[in-house]
């Protein structure tokens, strides 16, 4: 037998399944972004309540987080994922059944906590199939998944909703999930002889993860990147529609562009980082910083349409490849057996920023008499924190001690 080729092959499988499910997830998370305009008209919301809406997803979204990164490292990265999607399509399709604000928010809170497993166990479940030299740009592949579901969900979402309304649509996305967990039941199976050559077995407890400073610095870095996310991905569309006045059609057409471009650039950070920046990954953590609070100041002064999808698509590959470098020092530098838990708490700070920001940016732009701009200078103050936290992030040169650094308790 060709264990290479076996490898590989089961490699690409896993590999094939996770952006599958990172597809599905991102279709039904951005699902509410695009509803939120038919829904709040059908129910008298304002947008701070459409802000409650959102973030109650992310509160219990956030709070699994930590409890689905453990159970992927205790209980393998399987059983994780298949219950999780099963799970979140079940109340994908009641969300179709709300009635009022109450039950929308009761929902969606149920929903995050089917959803919250998936994404620490998706970075854990790279851990146990790649090696060391791939993970980055296994992750970064994994990453452009989601941005093609962002790309594609906002379009798919604006048709469903035009043609069958926004209930029937997350009935619609929900059958999906279901329909497809049997093929993850049947072929989902992770894990590989490469993980065992590189030491990741090394056993490390939540306490020791929590003296790691890195550990504490990623996530304050991850909270200012997710504020961004969650933020302009929660507003954006009825930024697109009340500002520019595009229809909702168009509006899911256009905001489909960045993310397309943004698939290109996510691909090629993590080919840069395994190549490259190895040890030295805060550099694109700085950049990223940066680069995203000069486009978004600038889409806050662009009258153009076509300026703003440009400063959209360059805080977008900015964003995204920050982020796919937080969990890329996870990956190289946590141990294997850690790695869920890590993964865990960073996407922990992550969504609790998902439960601050739709409803602090729909109060800011409420309180400002319906003025968007206050709402991205929000995002602003956000992205100089992950910048002053990233420039004290100190990683192991690559050239240092590899054993170590694999094992991963050098890291400061």
């Amino acid at each position: 037998m060709n264990t290479t080729a076996t490898n590989r092959k089961t490699k690409t499988v896993i590999l094939v399944f996770l952006i599958f499910g990172e597809l599905l997830s991102t279709f039904d998370k951005v699902a509410i972004n695009v509803a939120v305009i038919p829904i709040s008209k059908e129910f008298g919301l304002t947008e701070t309540q459409m802000g409650l809406v959102i973030s109650s997803f992310f509160l219990s979204f956030a709070i699994m987080q930590p409890i689905g990164g453990s159970l992927a490292d205790r209980l393998g990265t399987r059983k994780v994922i298949v219950i999780s999607l099963i799970t979140w399509s079940v109340i994908t399709i009641f969300t179709g059944l709300a009635w009022s604000l109450a039950s929308l928010i009761t929902i969606r809170f149920l929903f995050g906590i089917g959803e919250g497993s998936y994404p620490a166990a998706s970075v854990a479940a790279i851990g146990e199939t790649f090696p060391f030299e791939e993970r980055s740009r296994a992750k970064s592949t994994l990453s452009a998944g989601g941005k093609i579901g962002g790309a594609l969900g906002s379009l798919f979402v604006a048709g469903l909703i035009t043609g069958f309304g926004w209930k029937l649509m997350f009935v619609i996305l929900g059958c999906v999930g279901l329909l497809l967990s049997p093929l993850y039941i049947k072929y989902y199976h992770p894990g590989g002889t490469d993980v065992q050559k590189h030491g990741t077995n090394e056993r490390i407890t939540l306490i020791e993860l929590f003296k790691k400073p890195l550990l504490w610095k990623l996530m304050v870095v991850y909270f200012g990147f997710s504020i961004v996310s969650w933020g302009s991905q929660s507003w954006l569309p009825s930024y697109m529609v009340n500002v520019h006045h595009l229809n909702l059609v168009s509006m899911g057409a256009l905001i489909t562009i960045p993310a397309i471009l943004t698939i290109v650039g996510v691909i090629g950070i993590g080919w840069i980082l395994d190549k490259y920046v190895a040890g030295r990954e805060k550099i694109v953590i700085i950049t990223g910083s940066l680069t995203t609070m000069i486009s978004l100041l600038f889409m806050t002064q662009s009258p153009s349409i076509v300026e703003v999808l440009i400063c959209m698509t360059i805080a977008s590959i900015s964003i995204v490849s920050g982020v796919v470098t937080i969990f890329t020092i996870i990956l190289k530098h946590i141990p294997g057996s850690g790695v869920g838990r890590a993964s865990g708490w960073i996407y922990l700070s992550g969504n609790l920023a998902g439960v601050v920001a739709p409803t602090v940016m729909g109060f800011m732009i409420e309180r400002f008499n319906g003025s968007y701009e206050a709402g991205f200078w929000f995002l602003i103050a956000a992205l100089i924190i992950s910048l002053l936290i990233g420039l004290t992030i100190q990683t192991n040169s690559d050239k240092t001690n590899k054993k170590e650094r694999e094992i991963g308790f050098q890291v400061q």
